[in-house]
């Protein structure tokens, strides 16, 4: 927030020329962290903001509210938002959209992502047409989930055991999809919570105890910047992982697959500047992902001595040697 104070001030300070152009306040509302991966917020949809002449520092305040994993906080990082007099609020998952929807329902809100079913959730009337001041991007988190316990059972098909890292957001029908999953593959899974990077090595243990030959890492925010972490844990334990996205992989997953960030978070630049522009939220379509990313890591593969069939390489959308 010192941050947030110091750029303030200086827009305060600026000449009579300046103060002419609006200031834009975009809210930025996480159960996760605010990071600057490839396919973040900060680190993608700041840059296509940029390019449509929303600029950070010269007439873009860019206010973020990460949780840091504590999904308490976000009702009253929510108030410090409106506080803040944002203009436009991206908000990450359904507890995020759902606490910017308490503390301002006027207030216009871009998911970037929300949920299982936003219309379900009662942040939308239809997809087509949202109708309130909610719109951008959902995708259904428990069902990538269950894709992704299939690929790392068809890249270890002589394993039995698998295990499951799962976040404190975990739904129950996401628990149950996996469950099912796993009983039409002649697999069993064992999940095992953890509520911060303290409690990885001990699930891992517990992984390896069992025998858990690969371990899927649940599809949320919070983990999603703990592939550095995670993954030495699973190779020191000879352990396969399987995460959410691409770049997952680059960090030391063995696979990453989830849809095309870069472009879901360039899109969510989109529906901003859209409405900075004027449009109104409830006329701009909820959209889902089109387009899904398989990534290799071959290094992490030959570190565990795993042989990857041709034919599962040839699926990979992106190899890392």
């Amino acid at each position: 927030m010192t941050r947030v104070f110091l750029l303030l001030l200086l827009l305060s300070l600026a000449g009579p020329a300046d103060a002419q152009e609006k200031i834009w306040r975009l809210g930025f509302l996480t159960p996760g962290a605010d990071h600057t991966a490839p396919g973040s917020i900060r680190g993608t949809t700041l840059p296509f903001l940029a390019e449509r002449g929303f600029v950070e520092g010269r007439n873009l305040l860019f206010v973020p509210a990460p949780g840091e994993g504590d999904l308490a906080r976000l009702p009253q990082l929510a108030e410090r938002l409106i506080q803040q007099r944002v203009d436009v609020i991206i908000t990450v998952g359904a507890l995020a959209t759902r606490a910017a929807l308490k503390a301002a329902p006027g207030t216009p809100i871009v998911l970037s992502f929300a949920g299982e079913d936003p219309v379900k959730d009662g942040f939308a009337r239809s997809l087509a047409r949202p109708g309130g001041a909610v719109t951008g991007i959902f995708f259904r988190g428990l069902e990538s989930d269950a894709k992704r316990l299939e690929l790392l059972s068809q890249a270890l098909p002589a394993a039995r055991v698998f295990g499951f890292v799962a976040a404190p957001s975990l739904e129950p029908a996401r628990e149950e999809l996996l469950a099912r999953t796993a009983a039409k593959l002649r697999v069993s899974i064992i999940t095992r919570m953890v509520y911060g990077s303290g409690d990885y090595a001990a699930a891992f243990d517990a992984f390896h105890a069992a025998g858990a030959a690969g371990v899927l890492i649940m599809g949320t925010t919070i983990l999603a910047g703990d592939a550095p972490l995670f993954s030495p844990l699973a190779a020191e334990r000879g352990i396969a992982t399987i995460c959410e996205w691409d770049y997952m992989a680059r960090e030391g997953c063995v696979l990453g697959f989830g849809p095309d960030l870069v472009a879901l978070r360039r899109l969510t630049g989109e529906y901003v500047a859209r409405i900075f522009k004027g449009e109104n939220p409830g006329d701009l379509p909820i959209q889902q992902p089109d387009r899904f990313i398989l990534a290799v890591n071959l290094r992490a593969a030959a570190q565990l001595s795993l042989p990857l069939s041709p034919t599962f390489l040839a699926r990979a959308d992106e190899v890392i040697e």
